[in-house]
């Protein structure tokens, strides 16, 4: 399944001045892989990519998502940080510091959650392997939330909304691909554990962030 595969292929073909940039290449289509299906992407060049890296991308995904929410809410002077009644500037730093931690160690709980509920159905990936999957997912839920920041602050919009919850929802993609990947191909409970965990996701913003 997710196997540790070495970086870059191993041939006998080429000297070996050519292999760095035969690498670097791999590593490039292994890059934009991980947008639809991280979890195919885990077979080659990114098998061996350290879970804090992978987790850093999830971390900062959900950080610029929680930070487009505190900006949103300071807009409409609301409590940036409702949780904690804190309001103004510092409300909006500690809901993306909220956000980088939901999106770190609430992203590698996701993982966990579904690594558990598909050993009955037959995977055997191993763990490590899922919450590195998992984590890349949410590579274009990282650039629509950059995105989202950008044209908050340029435009003036509130954009939490019409970036952030659609980046979280694109990631829905790359996570069925991960979660068929590890059930051998089944695609129906891809779906519904998706559906699942990606509710779950969003709950957790609604419940910490608004």
């Amino acid at each position: 399944m997710f196997g540790n595969a070495a970086i870059g292929p191993v041939g006998s073909v080429g000297s070996v001045a050519e292999r760095p940039a035969r690498t670097r290449s791999d590593q490039i289509k292994a890059g934009l892989l991980i947008f639809v299906n991280p979890g195919g992407a885990l077979k080659g060049a990114l098998a061996q990519l350290p879970i804090p890296v992978a987790l850093g991308i999830s971390g900062t995904a959900f950080g610029l998502f929680f930070l487009q929410t505190g900006l949103d809410l300071l807009r409409v002077s609301q409590p940036t940080l409702p949780r904690l009644a804190m309001t103004g500037a510092g409300g909006v730093v500690g809901l993306c510091l909220v956000g980088v931690v939901y999106g770190t160690l609430g992203v590698a709980f996701l993982a966990a959650l579904a690594w558990i509920a598909t050993r009955p159905l037959g995977a055997t990936v191993a763990l490590d392997s899922t919450i590195r999957a998992f984590a890349l997912g949410y590579c274009p839920a990282l650039v629509y939330a950059a995105l989202g920041v950008a044209t908050n602050l340029a435009l003036g919009w509130n954009t939490a909304l019409a970036f952030g919850v659609t980046g979280m929802l694109w990631a829905l993609g790359p996570m069925i691909a991960t979660l068929r990947e590890m059930l051998g191909g089944r695609i129906w409970p891809s779906v519904i554990l998706a559906t699942l965990l990606g509710g779950l996701t969003l709950f957790g913003w609604a419940f910490l962030g608004t």
